[in-house]
């Protein structure tokens, strides 16, 4: 089970990578070509668009997972429910595209955001794969998927930009990547829906997907709300460099929390003794953290080299990717808990935590909003470091043991955090006596801090921590290497 999970994780991590790096080097041939300006209306159509991909991926389809004698009733009651909700979202995006539009005063963003909306009927036809795929703990055609939408859809979205679409560039990669993602998952998988919607299931389904559902949504909500909020109280090209921001973090947020919460709840919901729940839970929240830590935080103290790889258009994005990313030392420690909460039963404490979190942030940007665009990113990061609290109590009220071993561990990373800001501040300082260019302060402060970083964790505050962590690694690619030559023999 434990190698499984591992293999999982793998493919689980190539797809998220695939689905991260390959937009990011698009998003930089895109971003400098059409400017903050139109990718801030865009970044506001998608923020409205954004609840329905959560819907569908991690809605109703979900409550499969956790069926343990699955049928077809269950799957194709499943398939046609996410069908309906889709198509309910499609037409409601369709009424409200014009007066969305006019709020913020942005009129190119009513045909956007209507052709966008196509995204929702994409994505639910192929819910139930992905969610079959999780359940089973095969992700290798997830990973295919992710690749060859990422990379068509990718093409196509920098040649229109070259042509001069401006937004609607944005818009067709988009549309393009979800309909190769179908054609792959569906020539992957031989299931089919029939003709079957049973009411006893669709029933089950909504009581356990109404808190899970609800919970996502308003999640989701917290991670457009932002946006949303930013548009508001400030004007489209302020939105766009905090877009830039945010997708840089969203990108490390995908790369590392993603994988192991498309994790957590096919593990933990297989395990019935409360402290081996405790243990897998708090073991992935570290490896988690201990990876989150550095990466954020080199996202902060190299964002003055923005402007050399976005062009100078976009350096009003540096100072506000430096606050947020702060939230290097909180995130992980409350973003898991909503999937382990949901995994022993309980999307009802799921759903109270999410939406504390919505509130929190929406007080945290409004309120930071009123200082600029920095203030917005010191609220954000803020609103994180509250929820930490609120998510361990949480915990404890669905897994009644001590939580103590997470904190401890988090604290260790934490210091060891605290000393790569403090080699970063140090190696800066000293080139600048040197009279070392900015850029190459930044580089070589940030290269300095993450290698503090490493020899903090491995030989002083988790000895032995990364080099564990290397061993497991290769022995699940020797693992994987070892069938394929086996039978080449």
């Amino acid at each position: 089970m434990q190698n499984q999970a591992r293999k999982a994780h793998f493919w689980m991590v190539l797809d998220v990578l695939g689905g991260q790096a390959i937009p990011f080097a698009i998003f930089l041939v895109i971003a400098r070509i059409i400017g903050p300006q139109a990718y801030g209306t865009f970044a506001l159509a998608m923020a409205f668009v954004g609840l329905m991909s959560v819907i569908i991926y991690q809605g109703l389809a979900d409550a499969l997972i956790r069926v343990e004698e699955l049928d077809e009733r269950h799957v194709s009651t499943a398939f046609w429910m996410n069908l309906a909700l889709a198509s309910l979202i499609f037409v409601l995006v369709q009424v409200l595209a014009g007066p969305v539009a006019s709020l913020y005063g942005a009129s190119e963003m009513e045909p956007v955001l209507r052709w966008i909306a196509l995204l929702a009927p994409l994505q639910a036809l192929v819910s139930v794969q992905i969610v079959l795929f999780r359940r089973n703990l095969d992700t290798a055609a997830l990973a295919r998927r992710t690749f060859l939408g990422r990379s068509i859809g990718g093409v196509v979205g920098v040649a229109l930009a070259f042509l001069g679409a401006g937004i609607w560039s944005l818009a067709a990669l988009q549309l393009v990547q979800a309909a190769v993602s179908v054609w792959v998952l569906w020539r992957a998988d031989r299931w089919r829906p029939r003709l079957i919607f049973d009411i006893g299931q669709a029933r089950d389904f909504a009581r356990f997907g109404s808190h899970f559902m609800g919970a996502t949504v308003i999640t989701s909500l917290g991670t457009s709300a932002d946006s949303l909020l930013v548009g508001l109280f400030l004007d489209p090209v302020t939105v766009g460099y905090y877009a830039l921001a945010a997708r840089l973090i969203e990108m490390a947020r995908m790369v590392v929390l993603l994988p192991m919460r498309m994790l957590i709840m096919p593990v933990l919901s297989r395990l019935s003794d409360p402290e081996a729940l405790a243990a897998s839970y708090n073991e992935m929240a570290r490896s988690v953290l201990a990876i989150w830590m550095p990466l954020l935080l080199a996202l902060g103290t190299g964002a003055e080299i923005l402007p050399i790889f976005f062009g100078a258009k976009w350096e009003g994005s540096s100072l506000v990717l430096q606050a947020m990313s702060l939230v290097a030392f909180t995130m992980p420690l409350w973003a898991l808990a909503g999937d382990a909460l949901s995994a022993v039963g309980r999307p009802d404490l799921y759903l109270q935590l999410a939406a504390m979190q919505v509130g929190i942030l929406a007080a945290g940007i409004t309120v930071g909003a009123q200082f600029g665009l920095v203030g917005v990113g010191l609220g954000w990061s803020a609103a994180s470091a509250c929820m930490v609290p609120l998510a361990i109590l949480t915990l404890r009220r669905a897994c009644p043991i001590a939580w103590g071993a997470q904190i401890a561990s988090a604290l260790r990373i934490g210091l060891a955090g605290i000393g790569c800001v403090a080699g970063y501040f140090a190696a800066f300082h000293l080139m600048d006596g040197l009279g070392w260019p900015s850029w190459a302060r930044s580089l070589i402060g940030t290269g300095f801090g993450l290698g503090l970083y490493a020899a903090l964790l491995e030989f002083v505050l988790l000895p032995g921590h990364i080099t564990g962590t290397l061993r497991s690694l290769w022995t699940l690619f020797a693992s994987r290497a070892t069938p394929s030559t086996r039978s080449a023999a």
